[in-house]
């Protein structure tokens, strides 16, 4: 494999741990360990998250006007990788003794500046791939979709790892794991991408888009005129959809092995969702090549029809696959909905950039990242709301479990028709001769 093509792939760990690694190890370690409040728990991700986004928006500003774009976007991968590592080392170091409040406030700070980093590393990673030709550009994204699910494979063991008798505590073993996981799967793999990695470069020209009915502009559009047009907001609700919804119900997947199915045991329900989440990513694996087969015949609108259509059945197969007495039956649940988390990382992107003609490529990748941290922010606090609406605790777990049961089965269904009710409604805005095919995805 060519050496640049291993520092694309190390980029990509690197975005995915900085996107997952936090709440994986926050709910076991502040909620279910040190008994902080879980919406305030959320919240004290949510936040600064939300702040983060907006703080991309003024890099992908400023990341628009230099006159060596890529050496740029080099230099804010490292040092938003070096950020984020040091943030997430400091993040698990909070006194056990501390009361409540000042752990969650520990955290707060934490993760205000884990997140004020994250933008560095995300916009200008998502940047340089924009930055390539097309045909260069769907080879990227197709490795980093592959990252992705190698990547699944991997996180949610952080929890039973941290639990091995190696460590003489869980609390320590998330502190070592900590400092493994901000030195070798976020710190190291930036350095790499950003000293190693290259593409090949278009010039930031606006081009045609087949997703705009409307005439190009001649200038550049600002950030929020880009995201009002109508393709681009729609391709953005249907992004959310998935990655805040849906996410939001799939958080309470875990309570439900735990509580349900394993009564309390922490040990052996966070073995179980590690188990759940690798066959997501061996089976979002073996969905890649067919994901990318589909959008070349079909197009991007038509693939995220049937995935989609496909996400319904799988919540809908929720209700019973998390049954009390389902057991094994559990892990059918990665065969159905795992696909549609390989689209938003494969096909979502370059239809971004597609339906953003006159933006520039920090601005859709700026864009991107609001999309990804929002959704990622509303989703926490959905949760958190969701659990303190239902007063969930290990003391009222029988009659709380089976509403956790339903929004995880009706959210997902729910979520999913909508979504296809917005690919519908987006080939409505459509010229007829794209109706049916999108290219250069």
């Amino acid at each position: 494999m060519p050496t640049s093509r291993i520092a694309l792939a190390l980029g990509a760990l690197a975005v995915f741990f900085a996107n997952q690694s936090v709440q994986v190890l926050a709910i076991p370690f502040y909620q279910m360990t040190l008994s902080v409040d879980p919406l305030w728990l959320a919240l004290a991700m949510a936040v600064p998250l939300l702040v983060g986004s907006l703080w991309a928006s003024l890099l992908s500003n400023w990341l628009s006007r230099q006159v060596a774009p890529i050496l740029a976007y080099r230099r804010c991968l490292a040092l938003g990788s070096c950020g984020l590592g040091g943030c997430f080392m400091l993040m698990w170091l909070v006194p056990p003794t501390w009361s409540s409040g000042l752990q969650l406030s520990y955290f707060a700070v934490c993760c205000v500046g884990f997140f004020l980093a994250l933008p560095l590393l995300s916009v200008s990673f998502t940047s340089l791939l924009f930055a390539a030709t097309p045909s260069v550009q769907a080879k990227q994204f197709a490795v980093v979709g592959v990252v992705h699910k190698v990547g699944s494979l991997v996180y949610q063991w952080l929890v039973p790892l941290c639990q091995v008798s190696y460590f003489s505590s869980f609390i320590s073993g998330v502190r070592q794991i900590g400092v493994a996981v901000a030195l070798l799967l976020l710190t190291l793999p930036g350095l790499i991408a950003a000293w190693r990695w290259s593409t090949p470069a278009l010039p930031n020209a606006a081009q045609p888009s087949p997703l705009t009915a409307e005439p190009a502009l001649v200038a550049t559009t600002s950030l929020t005129q880009t995201a009002r047009q109508p393709a681009v907001w729609r391709l953005l609700a249907l992004g959310a959809l998935q990655l805040c919804g849906c996410a939001a119900v799939a958080s309470y997947d875990f309570y439900l092995l735990v509580y349900s199915q394993h009564a309390g045991d922490l040990a052996a329900g966070a073995t179980d969702k590690a188990w759940l989440s690798s066959l997501y990513a061996v089976a979002g694996l073996a969905w890649v090549p067919v994901l990318s087969r589909s959008q070349a015949r079909w197009g991007a609108l038509t693939t995220l029809s049937w995935v989609f259509a496909l996400n319904a059945l799988g919540g809908a197969a929720k209700w019973w696959l998390f049954a009390p007495d389902a057991g094994r039956w559990v892990l059918l649940d990665a065969l159905l909905c795992s696909v549609a988390w390989s689209a938003m990382v494969m096909l979502l992107p370059p239809l971004l950039r597609q339906a953003s003609p006159t933006a520039t490529d920090p601005q859709v990748s700026a864009l991107h990242h609001w999309l990804v941290s929002i959704s990622a922010a509303l989703a926490m606090i959905l949760s958190g709301f969701g659990l303190t609406l239902l007063q969930f605790s290990p003391q009222t777990s029988d009659t709380s479990l089976p509403w956790l049961r339903w929004l995880l089965s009706g959210g997902t269904v729910g979520c999913s028709l909508l979504a296809l009710w917005l690919l519908w409604q987006i080939r409505r805005h459509l010229q007829p001769n794209l109706r049916t095919r999108i290219t250069g995805v």
